[in-house]
């Protein structure tokens, strides 16, 4: 049959083939350059490595300061949690869940502010007017202690609250 029409299937054929062949020769010029591509990586991995040990620290310093401190990721932590629906925070793990002992914290600074407030507006009242607030019963008369001299600029101090108190508020000259 020397007259046959070449198919399409004759045609890829021949293509892949010649595909092959050519693969075949790549290679070996793979196989006959790769102990010299081998030698030439060898040679540049002393020089790589001494750029990356040059530029190390400065890298991890930039990666140190793009960081979020510890205190902002558990305060982001604990915005995301409170954001969740409730049956959602239920399903999550417990070590996703943030710790309450933040929240004990808040409270006890808020009780200790709370504390401080009630006593600075007492303090405060007893100095508008006289007779604002009267005590039910007298406070216990301090011991007598030598006292510091007063300067205008300072503080009262315990010692002298508890005086005015017992003196019913009136002040010193």
């Amino acid at each position: 049959m020397p007259f046959k029409k070449k198919t399409f299937r004759d045609k890829l054929e021949a293509q892949l083939s010649e595909l092959a062949e050519q693969t075949d020769e790549l290679r070996k010029q793979v196989v006959d350059r790769a102990p010299a591509v081998r030698d030439q990586i060898v040679g540049q991995t002393g020089e790589l490595r001494k750029q990356v040990v040059d530029r190390a620290p400065a890298v991890r310093d930039q990666i140190v300061a793009a960081l979020p401190d510890k205190d902002q990721l558990l305060d982001l932590r604990d915005d995301l949690f409170d954001r969740l629906p409730e049956n959602v925070q239920d399903k999550l793990p417990e070590r996703a869940k943030p710790k309450r002992s933040r929240l004990r914290k808040v409270a006890a600074i808020g009780v200790l502010t709370g504390a401080g407030a009630a006593a600075f507006a007492i303090l405060k009242r007893r100095g508008a007017s006289r007779n604002a607030y009267t005590p039910t019963t007298p406070p216990a008369p301090a011991p007598a202690a030598p006292k510091a001299p007063v300067t205008p600029a300072s503080a009262p101090t315990a010692g002298d609250i508890a005086d005015d108190a017992a003196t019913g508020g009136a002040t010193k000259p």
